[in-house]
């Protein structure tokens, strides 16, 4: 997974930080978990929204980016969004982050605890150190 980061300073350069992920040929534990998951007003979530949000809209943003041109050695591309948040998820043992982009759009991502601490403990140590 790329994360990207905008900087906000004229002529600055966008940097991108790589996140390793595991794949595996079984249904990974988050698709096993959305499977059985239930929306925020406790209805159970039904096997399209779960598609959508664990299969569908990534491999659109995937292969999105996958066309966007660029030179042989230039990073690849990842998304550039212009701030980023957390708050605590209305799913028990979630975190929500979303992503703000310059034009107002908002890409919510649901995280499990555990991705989320090992998503902030990567962050932390791939920031310089002052």
């Amino acid at each position: 997974m790329t994360i990207g980061a905008k900087k906000t300073s004229p002529g600055a350069k966008s940097r991108t930080m790589k996140v390793g992920t595991a794949r595996s040929k079984t249904k990974s534990r988050a698709t096993q978990a959305a499977a059985h998951s239930q929306a925020a007003d406790g209805e159970a979530r039904s096997p399209t929204d779960v598609a959508i949000a664990t299969e569908l809209a990534p491999a659109v943003a995937i292969a999105l980016l996958n066309q966007s041109e660029h030179a042989p050695g230039d990073p690849s591309p990842a998304l550039e969004p212009l701030a980023a948040g957390a708050q605590v998820s209305e799913v028990d043992g979630q975190l929500r982050v979303q992503l703000l982009f310059d034009n107002g759009a908002v890409l919510p991502v649901e995280l499990s605890e555990d991705a989320a601490a090992a998503l902030a403990k990567g962050i932390e140590k791939a920031l310089p150190q002052h």
